[in-house]
């Protein structure tokens, strides 16, 4: 059972609770990231995903906290990695170099009963993207030399995808905290050990956060284990 540590007192908590406790603001547009790392900062497994380092508490969180989102932010090596299945919601992909295989689960497994996902790429990959991917995907241009990110927020707002729940990966994450775009940040830190490398860790920022990024815990919970932290930034 997930247990309430923080706002006190401690308490275990239903999954209704929970879902109230993950609901979005009412400010639009809000973007909130989702991320699972172990103690030593890894996010990556030995699966090359997160999958190997997440937990079945970290799994039924997620579940929860991404089920009010009204659309669902990740970065194409992200969509990669874990090999998405279709979503009953929608599915917003960045991706500089439209680099999308047509073979990947979200695309080759769609039907009718999921939305079409959203790509945005840079205009030079947007122009040159086969009519194949795109009875796919909805394909958007949305910068020169990289995807820019204000665009791409602004674009899903005025889409009415304003509750914004962006899956990682860590270079997406920090480019959206750089751009000063982040809003809060979900993180399960696992039980776990990885000693993995630099290229493993939470966030890839080139230079880092000049000042340092400050965020608040709204809520810290946990279950076997497994530790759930909201933060809002500052």
């Amino acid at each position: 059972m997930v247990r309430r540590l923080l706002p006190a007192p401690i308490a275990e908590l239903s999954d209704d609770v929970l879902r109230a406790a993950y609901g979005f603001p009412e400010q639009r547009p809000w973007v909130r990231a989702n991320m699972v790392s172990t103690l030593d900062g890894a996010m990556r497994g030995p699966d090359g995903g997160s999958r190997s380092i997440s937990t079945p508490a970290d799994q039924r969180v997620f579940s929860i906290a991404r089920a009010d989102a009204d659309v669902i932010l990740v970065g194409a090596g992200t969509i990669r990695a874990e090999d998405y299945r279709p979503s009953k919601k929608i599915v917003a992909i960045v991706s500089n170099r439209l680099d999308l295989p047509l073979t990947l689960r979200m695309l080759a497994e769609r039907t009718d009963d999921n939305p079409r996902p959203i790509a945005f790429a840079t205009d030079t990959a947007a122009a040159d993207a086969s009519d194949e991917l795109r009875t796919l995907i909805e394909v958007v241009p949305c910068g020169v030399d990289s995807v820019d990110l204000h665009r791409v927020i602004a674009e899903l707002a005025a889409r009415g995808l304003g509750h914004i729940h962006c899956e990682g990966g860590p270079s997406l994450l920090g480019d959206l905290a750089a751009a000063g775009l982040l809003d809060e940040l979900l993180l399960t830190v696992a039980p776990r050990l990885l000693g993995g490398g630099p290229g493993e860790h939470i966030l890839t920022v080139a230079g880092g956060f000049d000042p340092p990024l400050h965020l608040t815990p709204t809520h810290v919970l946990e279950e076997d284990g497994s530790v759930f932290i909201r933060a809002r930034v500052n």
